[in-house]
């Protein structure tokens, strides 16, 4: 393979296809496999359905039911046995509890027009879309300001945008279709529409300043480049918003491709940041350039343990997936019957139709609100500079040796922890080893009775 395709197979790996990696592992393997029969026979039903095949809207419920029970499964287990090491205990809690979750969907009277699953519905309708927008923000984020996206732009000038034009024509065309979004439907999306006209107008003004203010605002470009690149994805809902593209088959299959990738690049990314977080928070901050430390992944760690977030990131997309196959082929009930959002949504629209404006809003928030973050930050343009200058990396040695006023370099710190490692390493061969020794010798003895 060439470097460029390397180098974007390294961030493939290492962002999103590294949670398959995760999910084979057998920790989670026989969840993974729960989930993926479930997922896929379900979307299966849908697709028999959509296509007339299939007629038995009740045998589909039934499967949705059990998914939306599994789903929370999957979550209470994550919240009780996120933190237990052993296996075998791991396995019979989270047994104990499957079980239980499918006996109550077995043997209570459950029916499909209950307000409990229609907040439940609403539940992980809002929560995975906040997660999948957030989650796609910074995966674009983090690849603009990563080791990749300097090797495939080498030879492109400082001032350049990458991909510039084309960015540009997105958020030109996506005028006309925010103003059509407000003259052509109802009242209530007139909020849509002036959002997704300003989230093109912040685009278009941070492509014409950033080439002129790249001395003075060194990360202006990689954050331009970013937020164009997030906005491509924000045109793809503007597209998906209007009813006659949004109930197409092509519309489930995408919705589960990128569902797919979500989930791939939170397992992933939280994962690797929990096994990385330390056991305690360090009391020293870094001195090292451009690394900040986040303890939001301590507190997960703290609380709920890797296997426990992998478990709740699972059954959030299972919830979401059974909401999203409920709303394009089954439900034959609009967005009314859900009672919060019919007082400021129009109650006619439906629940396909919602996903996409509700995603375009939190993105034109997420947009918003980097781009004043970005003004107003220095710790965040600085993140958003590259790191990977032959000054920036001697100057990152240099600092990784420095001893800061009080406490230890991160050289020291990073000295102690290998010999922790090893010293608990070369701890657990000794206790192994003498184990081995003393079952040998009561082998022996016990033969030498015998005889």
């Amino acid at each position: 393979m060439s470097y460029l395709e390397r180098t974007l197979m390294w961030f493939l790996k290492n962002r999103i296809f590294g949670g398959i990696q995760k999910l084979k592992q057998k920790e989670y393997i026989t969840f993974t496999l729960i989930i993926l029969l479930i997922m896929g026979i379900n979307t299966g039903l849908a697709i028999l359905i959509n296509l007339q095949i299939l007629t038995s809207i009740e045998l589909i419920r039934t499967m949705l039911i059990f998914e939306l029970f599994l789903a929370f499964a999957l979550i209470v287990t994550g919240i009780i046995i996120g933190r237990i090491n052993n296996l075998f205990v791991y396995y019979s809690i989270a047994s104990i509890i499957m079980i239980v979750f499918v006996l109550a969907f077995l043997y209570l009277n459950w029916t499909y027009e209950l307000s409990f699953f229609t907040y439940a519905k609403l539940f992980f309708f809002f929560v995975w879309i906040s997660i999948s927008s957030v989650s796609l923000f910074f995966l674009i984020l983090y690849f603009f300001t990563s080791f990749p996206k300097k090797v495939i732009t080498l030879g492109m000038p400082k001032d350049h945008i990458f991909f510039g034009p084309i960015l540009k024509f997105v958020a030109y065309i996506s005028i006309p279709l925010y103003i059509l979004m407000i003259f052509q439907f109802d009242a209530s999306v007139w909020v849509f529409g002036i959002l997704g006209i300003v989230n093109s107008l912040i685009v278009l003004d941070l492509m014409r300043i950033a080439p002129k203010k790249m001395e003075s605002k060194p990360g202006i470009i990689n954050f331009a480049t970013a937020v164009g690149f997030f906005n491509f994805f924000v045109f793809y809902h503007l597209i998906m918003s209007f009813t006659y593209v949004s109930e197409s088959t092509l519309s489930l299959i995408l919705e589960i491709i990128m569902l797919s990738i979500s989930v791939l690049y939170l397992v992933q990314t939280l994962t690797r940041r929990i096994s990385e977080a330390p056991d305690r928070p360090i009391p020293f901050e870094n001195p090292v350039q451009f690394q900040s430390r986040i303890y939001f992944t301590y507190h997960l760690k703290q609380f709920f343990g890797e296997r426990g977030v992998v478990l709740m990131v699972l059954g959030m997309a299972m919830g979401y997936h059974m909401v999203y196959l409920d709303s394009f082929y089954v439900s034959d009930y609009p967005i009314g019957n859900f009672p919060i959002l019919s007082t400021f949504i129009n109650p006619a629209l439906r629940v396909s139709d919602l996903y996409h404006r509700i995603y375009l809003l939190l993105s034109f928030l997420i947009i918003i609100t980097a781009w004043l973050t970005f003004k107003a930050s220095s710790r965040f343009r600085e993140f958003m500079v590259d790191k990977f200058t032959i000054r920036q990396v001697f100057k990152y040695i240099g600092a990784f040796f420095t001893r800061p006023e009080e406490g230890e370099s991160p050289f020291e710190v990073g000295v102690k922890m290998v010999s922790q490692k090893i010293g608990e390493g070369v701890k657990n061969w000794n206790n192994k080893w003498r184990a081995s020794i003393e079952k040998l010798l009561r082998d022996t003895d016990e033969n030498d009775d015998i005889q």
